[in-house]
């Protein structure tokens, strides 16, 4: 409960920074990431869209975790009329991650979870390659969930 109040006070916090400076890519940062953790794409997307203008290059290190949110936002969100079109979005900024910041700790992050949209959607040849790669992955988790999908994948070409 007392970490529902922290989380509660800092996004307080961080509305009250965007509305005193609008140009403050941390706090636009910081609270687009908690509008998408929250599903709250219609208020996350626009500030989202503002950081990536205003921080192009990273400054604030915080366009991997936001690429990565927003990829997962939309493959869990991915059904119905949109599924195509989401895993399409997700795929995207799950690959932007990978292309553009190879030394973010959401590197390998974004790697599981593209292997991971693939293999949702049958494509297990792109699945088994992307995954693959995380054999000596440093997150002794991504590496372990991994060789978890590789093995239930592989098994079902069999």
């Amino acid at each position: 409960m007392e970490s529902t109040f922290k989380e509660e006070e800092a996004f307080k916090a961080l509305q009250l920074a965007v509305q005193k400076n609008p140009k403050d890519p941390k706090a636009n940062a910081g609270l687009a990431l908690i509008y998408i953790k929250r599903g709250k794409l219609e208020q996350g997307k626009p500030l989202f869209d503002q950081v990536v203008k205003q921080d192009p290059s990273n400054e604030t290190g915080l366009l991997p975790e936001l690429y990565v949110n927003l990829a997962l936002h939309y493959g869990q969100n991915a059904a119905g009329d949109n599924e195509k079109a989401y895993f399409q979005k997700a795929e995207k900024f799950f690959q932007k991650v990978i292309n553009t910041y190879p030394d973010s700790k959401f590197y390998e992050d974004a790697q599981y979870y593209l292997g991971v949209t693939y293999a949702v959607q049958e494509k297990s040849e792109l699945a088994i390659t992307t995954l693959e790669k995380l054999s000596d992955a440093k997150n002794d988790e991504v590496r372990q969930q991994a060789a978890i999908w590789l093995e239930r994948l592989k098994s079902l070409r069999e």
